[in-house]
């Protein structure tokens, strides 16, 4: 299974070596080198594509880096737990924390001032854009733990977002 496409390949590539006729030098056929070219060029191109592009994380690349302390200092146990959620879930394999993380999904580290604690909750269990939904993986506890954390995720300068659709007094 493993070997006969490989042998065969290799077949193929020496047939017109093998043949007694026709021509077999690679300046007397273009369209062949060229092709040859063109087929070897795409199939490098998009394996180095595949391997070094932003939207193909490594799913155990920032697992183990610890979340940044500015970011679990004076927070309350539930908090804490969103954090360690964070952290045991993986998700800084998608998303960067403290500048360190994956670049698929957007930063965490600003997440209060663009989406409201019911869109947090929404985004999680739901998912969306490129985010999977989450659930049926995470317990309610945990969801709210997470949610918790995130919506502390906001530079000390910025207010958390808020509800459009509520009028305020």
């Amino acid at each position: 299974m493993l070997v006969a496409p490989a042998v065969v390949i290799v077949l193929l590539f020496g047939l017109p070596l093998m043949s007694p006729t026709g021509e077999k030098h690679f300046r007397r056929r273009p369209v062949a080198v060229v092709v040859v070219l063109v087929i070897a060029t795409a199939i490098g191109t998009l394996t180095w594509l595949g391997t070094s592009s932003a939207w193909s994380p490594v799913m155990n690349a920032w697992s183990a880096a610890p979340t940044p302390v500015e970011y679990v200092r004076t927070r309350t146990p539930l908090e804490l737990q969103g954090a360690l959620v964070v952290q045991s879930k993986q998700c800084r394999n998608c998303h960067s924390l403290g500048g360190e993380g994956g670049r698929r999904g957007p930063a965490l580290d600003d997440t209060a001032t663009r989406l409201t604690r019911d869109q947090l909750v929404r985004q999680v269990l739901q998912g969306g854009g490129n985010m999977p939904a989450y659930g049926k993986n995470l317990r309610p506890a945990e969801v709210e733990a997470l949610v918790a954390f995130l919506a502390t995720m906001h530079p000390d300068d910025a207010a958390a977002a808020r509800d459009a659709s509520r009028r305020s007094p």
